[in-house]
């Protein structure tokens, strides 16, 4: 039965590739495994289409036709691929395949059950226009690609048509974003357990030039991840600290936006460092290695440098504000959000009161059988505030660099210091979010935990999926800071 399962790529082509039965006495035991696989994929789908339609604010956004038209159709389109499920990792790769249709990067699920990931040795980034040998295992028993080749085509196919056709449809589908393509590319040859694809048939041969231009064919040879794969995939993440570089400039890792409760002490100490800043003639953002968490961390490290006063201004020029979609889910997110706030900040902070405020609001909102709840204004909590706030002056240059995963508050954070004029962007072209934002998180069936948003921003100046292109993007590995420090330095 599995030799006979079709390798489907869209759903539309299901009707034809339906897998056939020949020999019954030998396929009756892997039927029925087949079949509760099928009922695993059927069930979590069910599930998370159930969240979304009580819970996501897209399924009654009637600014958004393309997310409500997906709802439906794309559930009707993931079941009738759960038909193909022989395994979980199948079943996993269904959900993912409707997931990625709602190109809603804050949509995801984490697996508690997943099989090991595999790959051939090496690892590609999107450099340009190529797909560059970016990682090279120390020892593998077929010859390898060298650093800095580009893989053109495997199996007959380029790579963009496989990465587009094959990959994308279940893990990502914005296209048109850079930082999408950087991240698909690593798929080409990793077999990633956190983002599998349905029926996937692995290459066996690329071509590949060499950086002497030489074109030269590589067997691959497959095989499951070890602490080599896991270290080349994990994204490092700088301490977030300060460094005096002498001369008035200063490199800033602003790159966790979520930390934990022993981290907060080392933040405020950074805080500290930035608000005595004075003689400053270059201030450099690095948010590498920042994937978002609390928005708030991020205007503090902006108020701090450039004071309260000026980011408040540059808070007030926007006319954007958010509104919730009403559901218990969204109840109950705030309630832990309120445990968290009170642990991490405490019950006298600006943070708590405004999450205290909204989830009255919410609890008094569900009450009242309304859809929408607008959130309050943070300008508005602090009305009774009778500090004067500080003011700054910051007149020296602003820089931001950014890699590929900057995304949520990452963003926001973005959104602020480019909003600063003569501010400018380094690095790679960030990822991008949808206007949905702020998760819940839910258990399926299966026992994956599914996150979706719970509020949509409205007159936000950055659009709907719009990422951040930087003036000056960096062509080698952007987790190599010594490279990127003498990079951009080297700019002033």
């Amino acid at each position: 039965m599995k030799s006979a399962r079709c390798k489907v790529i869209l759903a539309a082509s299901l009707l034809g590739c339906l897998p056939g039965i020949s020999v019954v006495g030998s396929v009756l035991a892997e039927d029925s495994r087949q079949t509760g696989f099928v009922d695993l994929a059927v069930k979590d789908l069910a599930a998370a289409h159930q969240l979304i339609v009580s819970s996501h604010p897209g399924a009654i956004d009637k600014e958004n036709k393309d997310f409500t038209d997906w709802v439906e159709r794309g559930y009707l389109e993931a079941r009738q691929l759960s038909l193909l499920v022989g395994s979980r990792r199948d079943a996993q790769a269904v959900l993912g395949f409707y997931i990625s249709g709602f190109k809603d990067g804050h949509v995801g699920t984490y697996q508690s059950e997943k099989d090991r990931s595999s790959w051939v040795g090496f690892i590609l980034d999107k450099r340009g226009e190529d797909f560059v040998v970016s990682r090279v295992a120390k020892d593998w028993p077929v010859p390898l690609p060298p650093i800095g080749s580009s893989v053109i085509s495997c199996d007959g196919k380029t790579v963009r048509e496989i990465v587009s056709n094959e990959i994308s449809p279940y893990i990502d589908r914005r296209l048109d974003l850079q930082s999408t393509w950087n991240h698909l590319a690593k798929h080409l040859t990793v077999d990633d357990a956190d983002y599998p694809v349905l029926a996937r048939k692995r290459a066996g041969k690329c071509q590949v030039v060499l950086s002497n231009g030489v074109t030269q064919n590589y067997d691959l040879l497959w095989q499951e991840g070890g602490e080599q794969l896991t270290g080349f995939l994990h994204q490092p993440q700088p301490p977030q600290t300060v460094l005096n570089l002498g001369h008035g400039r200063y490199w800033v890792h602003a790159s966790n936006f979520a930390p934990s409760a022993s981290e907060n002490a080392s933040l405020e100490k950074m805080l500290d460092v930035l608000e005595s800043i004075d003689d400053a003639s270059l201030v450099v953002l690095d948010t590498r290695g920042n994937r978002g968490g609390n928005s708030l961390v991020g205007a503090r490290i902006l108020s701090a440098l450039l004071g309260e006063k000026f980011v408040e201004s540059l808070d007030r020029s926007s006319r954007s504000y958010a509104m919730w979609r009403v559901s218990p889910l969204a109840l109950s997110t705030l309630d832990n959000a309120m445990t968290s706030t009170e642990r991490n900040y405490g019950k006298g902070s600006d943070a708590y009161t405004f999450v205290s405020v909204l989830r009255e609001s919410m609890n008094a909102a569900l009450k009242e059988k309304t859809d929408w709840l607008r959130q309050p204004d943070t300008s508005s909590l602090d009305q009774d505030h009778s500090k004067d706030l500080k003011q700054k002056v910051f007149k020296g240059q602003l820089v931001l660099v950014t890699d590929s995963f900057c995304a949520s508050a990452c963003l926001d954070f973005a959104d602020a210091v480019l909003a600063v004029p003569g501010a400018i962007q380094f690095g790679l072209p960030t990822s991008a979010d949808t206007v949905y934002i702020d998760i819940g998180a839910q258990v399926l069936p299966s026992g994956a935990r599914f996150w979706l948003p719970l509020k949509v921003w409205r007159g936000r100046v950055r659009g709907n999926n719009q990422s951040y292109e930087p003036r000056y993007v960096f062509d080698g590995d952007i987790n190599d800071t010594p490279a990127v420090q003498k990079w951009v330095l080297g700019h002033f």
